[in-house]
C-alpha cells in the first residue's frame, strides 16, 4: 500500500510540466496545511486524494501532465460546438473560422484520437461525445450551476435568471463572470477532465468547493465549455453517433466496423476502448450478450405512412403507451436466481417497480432477456376501464398516482434464452420462441402480469389503417410495425420497425416564450414557447409548452414578438428536465397552429394538457380571439376517452 507524503505531492507536480505555474497566487484551499506548504487548490487537493486512494501504487508522475485545457477548448471544443463566428465574437471575443463541414469534423475527430495530448483513450472519446464522467451521470444540473454562480457573482436568484433570460445559456453567463479570455495560470486538461470524473461520488458541499475552484482557473473560453461539460450537454455539434465511434475506433485498432459496433452496443464505446487498448481486436470476443448486463434496445425508425407496398404484408402490433423495459434473468449453476428490468437508457428499475421481480422469476428459463412494455390501466370515472397514459404509469411507480393503476407488461421480443443470443434469428423465429416461453404464464395470478403483446399480419395498406383504429379505439396510442424476417440490431433504430400514431391539430396562442440554456447557440433564438387556449373567462389558460421547428419559422415568431411589443415583462418559469426554466410572458397575439398527439388530464387539479405537442405553422392569417378554446379541448378528450 502506497502512503502518499507531502515529498509525493511535490515530486508529482514538479514532473507536470505546466503544473510549477498552476499552485501560485490561488487562495481559498480547504486545507491550510496544503496551502501553506504547497499552495494547491481545492480541485487539485480533491483529485489528488482520489487518485492515491484509487491506485494502490500511487499516481504516476506525470498524472496532469498534458496540453492545457484552454488549447481543448480552442483546438476541439470550439470548432465542433458549431458556434456561429458572430456568436463567438460576443461571448468570447474571438474572432474564428466558419464552422467545419461533416468531413472536416470526422477529420479533426480522427485526429484528435490518434494524438497524445495527455489523456487516456476513455478520456478523449468522453471529450468527443460531451460525457467526461464515462457513461455515469453527472451530480451537477442547471439549477446547482446557478446556485454556484449566484455564490461567485453576490447575485441574487432572481438577478441571475432575469440575466439567464436575456443570454439563453448558462454557460454564456459563466464566460461573462470571467475577466479575460484565458487564465494565466492555466489549468492542463488531465487535471480538469479527472476531477469532473471522480466529481459525482462527492458530497454537495465538496463539489461546490472544487467547482468554485476550477471556475475560478478559467477564463472565458474554458468556463464556457467547463459549465457544458458539466451539463453533459457539451454543444459539440456532435451527438451520440455509434456508426462514426465505431469507424474511428475501427480505423485506430485495425478492427472491422461491423465488430467493434456490435461490442459497442452490448457495452458501451468506454469499455470497447479498454478492451481494444488493453487486448486487441481479439478481445471484442469475449463482449458477448448476456442476462445483467444491460444493453440499448432496438428502436422504431421509421413512420407506418411512409411504407411501401413491395414492403407489404408486414407484421402489425399493439403500440402501448408504456415504459419500455428489458426484462434480466439470471440463474447460476446452484439455482440462484437474479433479476433487473432495464429502461432503453439502461438502469435497472427493479426495485422501483412492486412485484416485477417476482413476475419475472417465473419466467420458465434459466436464463433470458425479454424486451416489452410496462403499461398499465385504470378505471377512469368518465369512461370505465381504460389503458392508462404513460405519465399515470410514470406516477403508479413514484406513489403519487391520483387513481389505481394496474401493471402489466407486454412482452414483444426475446433477444436471449437459456445460453442462446437470438438476436441474429428473424423476428418470426424468435416470437414464435418467445410465445412458447411465456404460454405457462398465461392465467397466473402475477403481481405484473406478463402476456405477449397483441398483433396481426397486415397484407395491405387498408389493412394498416383498420388495425390502427382498431386499437385506437380500445384507447392504445397507435401501431407498430415490423418485418418479421429481419433480426434485432440493438442500440439501432431501425427502419424496419415503423409507428403509427394519432395527430391533432389545434390554433393556439403562444402566451410565454423561454430561452434555450443548454443546446441552441443562435443568439437570441428562444427555445420554447408556452401555449394556451381561451377559457370561458375571456382569457388563456396554459395547455403545454411547444418547441420551435426550422431557423425560419423561429426568427418570423421572434420578429414578430419585437415589432408588436409582446414581452410583458412579466417573468415565468417553465418546469423541465433539468429544473425550472426561466421566461418571460408574452401578450396573447400570435396564433400557431399545433399538432399534437392526444389530451391528458391531471387527476388531481383537472386540468387539460396536450401531449407531445410540436408546432406546426404560424397563423398571421388569425387573431387570438378566434384560437381554439378550452371546449374544444375537453370535446377532443372526451372523445379519445369514450370514442
Amino acid at each position: 500500500m502506497k502512503i502518499v507524503q507531502t515529498n509525493d505531492v511535490k515530486a508529482w507536480l514538479s514532473k507536470a510540466s505546466q503544473l510549477s505555474e498552476f499552485t501560485r497566487g490561488i487562495g481559498g484551499p480547504s486545507d491550510p496545511d496544503a496551502d501553506q506548504e504547497l499552495g494547491i487548490p481545492d480541485h487539485l487537493q480533491f483529485l489528488i486524494r482520489r487518485l492515491s486512494s484509487d491506485k494502490a501504487e500511487g499516481v504516476a508522475l506525470d498524472a496532469f501532465d498534458s496540453i492545457p485545457f484552454y488549447s481543448l477548448c480552442r483546438a476541439f471544443f470550439l470548432p465542433l460546438s458549431m458556434l456561429d463566428p458572430e456568436r463567438a465574437a460576443t461571448i468570447f471575443g474571438l474572432k474564428i473560422a466558419t464552422p467545419p463541414d461533416t468531413a472536416a469534423r470526422e477529420a479533426l475527430l480522427a485526429d484528435f484520437l490518434n494524438r497524445n495530448i495527455g489523456l487516456t483513450l476513455e478520456e478523449q472519446l468522453g471529450c468527443i461525445l460531451g460525457d467526461v464522467f464515462m457513461g455515469r451521470r453527472s451530480s451537477v444540473r442547471r439549477d446547482s450551476l446557478v446556485r454556484l454562480l449566484m455564490s461567485l457573482k453576490l447575485m441574487s436568484r432572481r438577478e441571475c435568471l432575469d440575466r439567464l433570460t436575456q443570454v439563453g445559456d448558462i454557460a454564456v453567463m459563466y464566460a461573462e463572470n470571467r475577466p479575460s479570455l484565458k487564465s494565466d495560470t492555466p489549468l492542463t486538461s488531465a487535471e480538469v477532465i479527472r476531477t469532473l470524473r471522480f466529481l459525482p461520488d462527492a458530497g454537495q458541499t465538496t463539489r461546490f468547493r472544487v467547482l468554485r475552484s476550477l471556475f475560478a482557473r478559467c477564463g472565458k473560453l474554458e468556463a464556457y465549455f467547463l459549465a457544458r461539460l458539466l451539463l453533459q450537454k457539451a454543444g459539440l455539434g456532435f451527438d451520440y453517433q455509434g456508426p462514426l465511434i465505431a469507424r474511428l475506433l475501427a480505423q485506430k485498432f485495425g478492427a472491422t466496423e461491423e465488430q467493434v459496433s456490435h461490442a459497442m452496443a452490448l457495452t458501451d464505446a468506454f469499455k470497447v476502448a479498454n478492451v481494444l487498448l488493453s487486448e486487441g481486436v481479439d478481445g471484442l470476443r469475449r463482449i458477448q450478450l448476456q442476462p445483467l448486463v444491460p444493453v440499448r434496445p432496438m428502436l422504431s425508425g421509421g413512420m407506418v405512412a411512409d411504407i411501401e407496398d413491395s414492403e407489404l404484408p408486414v407484421w402489425v402490433e399493439r403500440k402501448y403507451d408504456g415504459i419500455r423495459l428489458l426484462l434480466h434473468k439470471s440463474t447460476d449453476t446452484r439455482g440462484s436466481v437474479l433479476c433487473g428490468a432495464y429502461t432503453r437508457n439502461r438502469g435497472d428499475w427493479l426495485e422501483q417497480i412492486t412485484g416485477i421481480e417476482v413476475s419475472i422469476r417465473n419466467i420458465p428459463a434459466t436464463n433470458c432477456i425479454v424486451d416489452g412494455e410496462l403499461f398499465g390501466t385504470v378505471l377512469d370515472i368518465e369512461a370505465g376501464a381504460r389503458p392508462a397514459s404513460v405519465y399515470e404509469v410514470y406516477a403508479s411507480l413514484q406513489g403519487q398516482a391520483a387513481i389505481p393503476v394496474n401493471l402489466k407488461f407486454a412482452a414483444f421480443d426475446l433477444l436471449y434464452m437459456n445460453g442462446m443470443d437470438l438476436t441474429t434469428k428473424p423476428l418470426h423465429e424468435r416470437r414464435q420462441i418467445l410465445m412458447g416461453l411465456l404460454a405457462p404464464l398465461q392465467g397466473r395470478p402475477l403481481a405484473i402480469p406478463i402476456s405477449v403483446s397483441e398483433g396481426q399480419m397486415a397484407q395491405s395498406k387498408d389493412d394498416l389503417n383498420r388495425l390502427f383504429h382498431h386499437f385506437r379505439a380500445q384507447g392504445y396510442e397507435g401501431i407498430i410495425t415490423k418485418d418479421l424476417k429481419a433480426p434485432y440490431r440493438l442500440s439501432t433504430r431501425d427502419p424496419g420497425w415503423k409507428k403509427r400514431k394519432p395527430e391533432i391539430t389545434l390554433d393556439l396562442v403562444l402566451l410565454g416564450a423561454t430561452r434555450a440554456v443548454t443546446t441552441k447557440e443562435n443568439a437570441g433564438m428562444f427555445g420554447s414557447y408556452v401555449i394556451g387556449a381561451r377559457n370561458s373567462q375571456g382569457g388563456y389558460d396554459i395547455v403545454g409548452d411547444v418547441a420551435g421547428v426550422d431557423r425560419v419559422r423561429e426568427m418570423e415568431i421572434q420578429r414578430e414578438i419585437m415589432r408588436e411589443g409582446l414581452m410583458t415583462g412579466q417573468r415565468m418559469e417553465r418546469p423541465s428536465a433539468s429544473g425550472a426554466r426561466p421566461g418571460v410572458a408574452l401578450r396573447p397575439y400570435i396564433v400557431v397552429t399545433v399538432r399534437f398527439e392526444g389530451i391528458a388530464r391531471d387527476q388531481v387539479t383537472g386540468a387539460l394538457s396536450l401531449r407531445d405537442p410540436k408546432l406546426v405553422v404560424l397563423r398571421s392569417d388569425k387573431p387570438a380571439a378566434e384560437a381554439d378554446s378550452m371546449s374544444n379541448l375537453e370535446e377532443i378528450y372526451l372523445r379519445q376517452r369514450v370514442g
